[in-house]
């Protein structure tokens, strides 16, 4: 049930970064159509930067869900077992933390900005587009919850994910020569 939750709500923020990725993509063709034509866009400035910057964030989220963020792996698998656990548990409610305290003052901002609006497009007031930082920091801590327990076996059983990541592409990549030096001995 859990692994079905994580797998859907990774499957929704993988496709708000594409949704984000099209989007800022299209308005780049169409801001640089434009200026060649000699009418540029004045909105495209302040809609290029938003959308940059929640495909930053979503993109963090999506990367804290694969678990593809900076570690430091080597040092919880070079620990005793009992002592990779409760450091990789103690990093993870650090990471926890550090997201809830980003959530509250993110949410804190998001009261101020409702005044205040992009230049261009008026309509658009900064709260809306401010959101992105509590809300990619409410995902990131379910996203901490929802690996946690992976996370937490791997440092048990002394894995680290990033050289078993690693070891596995070398590993392909040498079945990969082995199967292609095969067929050139055979020509």
């Amino acid at each position: 049930m859990v692994a079905k939750f994580e797998k859907a709500l990774l499957w929704v923020i993988e496709t708000i970064c594409l949704a984000l990725l099209i989007a800022l993509a299209l308005s780049v063709i169409y801001s640089a159509t434009m200026r060649y034509l000699g009418s540029s866009p004045s909105w495209y400035d302040e809609i290029a930067i938003v959308l940059l910057a929640w495909l930053t964030y979503f993109g963090a989220t999506y990367a804290l869900f694969l678990r593809q963020h900076m570690s430091f792996g080597g040092i919880v698998t070079a620990l005793p077992k009992y002592a990779a656990v409760a450091l990789a548990l103690a990093s993870e409610f650090l990471v926890i933390g550090f997201f809830a305290i980003v959530a509250w003052y993110g949410n804190a901002v998001l009261a101020a900005a409702k005044w205040d609006s992009l230049l261009s497009i008026r309509w658009m007031t900064l709260d809306i587009v401010q959101s992105i930082i509590p809300v990619s920091a409410v995902l990131m801590i379910i996203g901490t919850f929802l690996t946690m327990p992976r996370a937490l076996r791997n440092a048990a059983a002394g894995i680290d994910a990033d050289h078993a990541e690693i070891e596995q592409a070398i590993a392909e990549a040498e079945r990969e020569n082995a199967s292609a030096f095969g067929k050139d001995d055979h020509k």
